[in-house]
């Protein structure tokens, strides 16, 4: 750390001054970074080494090296006029914007260490032991990228109350061809920090999924932001080729997304992957409401979920493939790539008198396909969807009732109610000799709800519901009828069939 430069509310800086002799350091070097001079143990700040903040002096800034370029003018900006938790503001786009026109790694940091308000002074000791920011901010975000001949390009971005820092390595020389496709990300990383650091907080990865396969072979994002002195949010974002992975939890929770892209065969057109999105989202905000799911972690979760199945981009079959989906294939699939899913709520006890009572949400759903055969001709395609929702929570006695329960047994009147929901659909089609031979769909769903009923503290009621239902369909007439129909007839056909092949996690839904 080199360079000491005041900063103001109202000037922010863009360059080092000429000298710091007030500060005991040494300003001139031929890399524009000044080493440090030994320091005087305190320093004493003159009027035209600090400007005053609300009222108070503040210390010089440390810059770790010379700051005449416009990221270091934004990083000035950003951390003069911003709270910490904003500071990343147009700071990652113009990291990756800077591939255009230079490859070269960067790093530069401005930290401004602590001061006695009192007295306009600080310990100048501290400047020579000041640890660098890079990879330790209170808020981080960390973007990697590899490029299909290997070079691996790391950006890094710190923020905390006294400084922020950015930093870009690469492990290799880049093409043009590499530099242009690192570029084109630089808005999509810019709106995936940007709606990590809001609040609430936004899952906004979609940029991200559609980076230039022919170019990039993987891309990696991870945040850590601080939102108080105890809470963090955390997001863990992958994608390449084969698979999209996404984690990210906080106070309220942790939720898991793992999509796997090795089997573009089975995936269904546009349209078909938009009503099988809608009725996976439908599903989400159903359990949610059946099991009393926070909604902003859900909100998170269905955002996550909508972003990881868009943007699949074009894989060529590969060379052995030996088997293509027909339309008749498609009708029994979602259309969607296989994945799995899960949400789980941060449990808590309201009930002081009952500790052991916990308020849960444990939902998970996954989806997984099979296309298998030796040729066209015996081709055999399967796909299996399920959903588990375990939860738990306390609601009032009556419906219009407040919940609000003390240690005062008088306050003691409400419901405990416990969720246990499982539901899975099995479709399933075999051929023969090239003709349709086998199409079933398997489903079944069952719901147990538990309610405990206390009013002023007694136990007057132990009530468990079950619910369950299964079905078996014969869709074999529906997608290979054996009389002649019109292509319209046989186009509503496949409709209805795809309808039929979703989860139905209630019971009631089921046919009789």
């Amino acid at each position: 750390m080199t360079t000491l430069t005041p900063l103001s509310k109202s000037s922010p800086p863009t360059s080092p001054p000429a000298t710091a002799e007030t500060s005991g350091i040494s300003s001139t070097a031929a890399d524009g970074i000044a080493p440090l001079a030994t320091p005087a143990s305190v320093v004493t700040l003159s009027a035209a080494d600090a400007q005053a903040v609300d009222g108070a002096p503040r210390a010089p800034l440390v810059w770790e090296r010379n700051n005449k370029d416009a990221i270091s003018a934004l990083v000035a900006r950003n951390y003069s006029y911003l709270p910490a938790a904003s500071r990343f503001k147009n700071l990652g786009a113009a990291l990756l914007e800077r591939f255009k026109t230079d490859s070269s790694d960067y790093s530069q940091s401005v930290q401004q260490p602590s001061q006695d308000p009192r007295t306009g002074t600080y310990d100048a000791l501290l400047y020579a032991q000041l640890p660098p920011l890079h990879r330790v901010g209170d808020d981080q975000a960390g973007l990697t990228i590899t490029t299909r001949s290997g070079v691996k390009v790391s950006l890094a971005l710190d923020s905390s109350d006294n400084g922020v820092a950015v930093q870009v390595k690469s492990s290799g020389k880049l093409s043009d061809d590499e530099r242009a496709a690192l570029a084109k990300l630089s808005g999509a990383f810019q709106q995936a920090i940007d709606g990590l650091a809001a609040v609430p907080p936004k899952i906004d990865l979609s940029g991200l999924t559609g980076f230039d396969a022919s170019m990039l072979s993987s891309v990696d994002l991870h945040s850590h932001i601080k939102l108080n002195a105890t809470d963090t949010q955390q997001l863990d974002f992958h994608a390449d080729a084969k698979q999209r992975s996404v984690r990210f939890n906080g106070p309220t929770g942790e939720a898991k997304i793992s999509v796997d892209l090795s089997q573009p065969v089975a995936w269904g057109s546009k349209e078909q992957q938009a009503k099988a999105l809608a009725n996976y989202l439908h599903q989400f905000d159903q359990a949610a409401s059946r099991g009393h799911g926070d909604a902003e972690l859900t909100g998170l979760f269905k955002d996550a979920f909508t972003e990881m199945h868009s943007n699949y981009g074009q894989q060529p079959a590969a060379p052995q493939q030996r088997v293509t989906l027909e339309d008749q294939d498609h009708a029994i699939l979602t259309g969607l790539a296989d994945f799995s899913a899960s949400i789980t709520q941060t449990e808590t006890s309201p009930n002081p008198l009952r500790l052991s009572e916990h308020d849960s949400f444990d939902y998970q759903a996954s989806q997984s396909t099979s296309v298998q055969g030796h040729s066209q001709l015996d081709r055999s395609v399967a796909q299996q969807q399920q959903s588990q929702l375990k939860a738990s929570y306390h609601a009032p006695s009556k419906a219009d009732g407040i919940l609000a329960l003390t240690l005062d047994r008088a306050s003691q009147n409400y419901n405990y109610v416990l969720v246990d929901d499982n539901a899975s659909s099995n479709a399933a089609l075999a051929y023969e000799d090239g003709a349709l031979a086998k199409a079933t769909l398997d489903q079944s769903a069952s719901q147990s709800t538990r309610t405990v009923k206390y009013l002023l503290d007694k136990l007057v009621e132990d009530l468990t519901v079950p619910s369950s239902a299964a079905h078996t369909r014969d869709l074999l007439d529906m997608l290979a009828p054996k009389k002649k129909i019109d292509e319209h007839e046989g186009r509503n056909r496949l409709n209805a069939a795809n309808q039929m092949i979703f989860l139905q996690p209630e019971p009631g839904a089921l046919p009789k």
